[in-house]
């Protein structure tokens, strides 16, 4: 046989052996895949990897374990490889009560729901809370008997209104006062209730260096007063003006 018959005979078998290859590999790659899609339709089948166990944990004073019960309820019916995680601790978190949920399975039949809850340092309005970070939360059942100031202010502006009360606070528990309310208006003008009803007026313009007008003025002019004293205007650019309880008799 001819030399260029011979070359052109190799490389028609070199070629052939090439897509041989080619389809075994094809042919293996594709019985993978069916293998992997059989295997994860047997695993996600919930009877035969059923989750027997939905464990919770977390120190609860505030959250009922049945309301979280019932808001991760529908995410726990698949099985142990199919819970969707992420969307059962989405439903936990969406409980006013839950700060934050981290969810796990837990080999071979347990899913672990940890749960920290909030913990309000805080009224906020009329219905709500501010935790520790100025976030507000608004659960339908309320705490009972919780001893909390009670910050007010337009939407958006928590944060800033729990560090003033923090501020404020600081000024003034040198002397003695505590704060019982501190309110932000939609003109964003500052007051402040104190023990014994006492308000302090603040405004808008340099409010915490009106309330350090307060601290200076208060041993010679407020001290051992309070029972008598109702108001306090700080509103003024050099003084105040003060509303004392028989004032307040005598304009009635």
């Amino acid at each position: 046989m001819p030399r260029r018959e011979q070359t052109i005979l190799q490389q028609v078998w070199a070629l052939m052996r090439l897509r041989a290859r080619t389809l075994s590999g094809l042919l293996l790659l594709t019985l993978l895949a069916l293998a992997t899609v059989l295997g994860m339709r047997w695993m996600a089948d919930p009877y035969r990897f059923p989750l027997a166990v939905v464990e919770v944990k977390g120190d609860f004073r505030y959250l009922m374990k049945e309301d979280l019960q019932a808001a991760i309820a529908s995410h726990v019916e698949a099985g142990f490889f199919t819970v969707d995680v992420a969307a059962t601790r989405k439903a936990a978190e969406q409980l006013p009560w839950v700060h934050k949920a981290s969810v796990q399975r837990v080999w071979p039949e347990t899913l672990r729901v940890q749960i920290v809850e909030q913990q309000p340092v805080a009224h906020w309005q009329e219905s709500g809370y501010l935790n520790a970070q100025g976030e507000a939360f608004f659960p339908q059942q309320k705490a009972a008997a919780l001893e909390l100031p009670r910050l007010s202010g337009p939407q958006g502006q928590e944060q800033k209104v729990l560090a003033q009360y923090r501020q404020a606070t600081q000024t003034l528990a040198a002397l003695g006062l505590q704060v019982q309310q501190i309110a932000l208006d939609e003109r964003r003008a500052w007051s402040v209730r104190l023990n014994d009803d006492v308000q302090l007026w603040l405004g808008r313009a340099e409010p915490w260096l009106r309330l350090q007008r307060f601290v200076r003025a208060y041993p010679g002019v407020f001290a051992g007063r309070l029972v008598e004293l109702q108001r306090v205007d700080l509103r003024y650019s050099n003084g105040f003006s003060v509303l004392w309880e028989h004032d307040a008799d005598r304009q009635g």
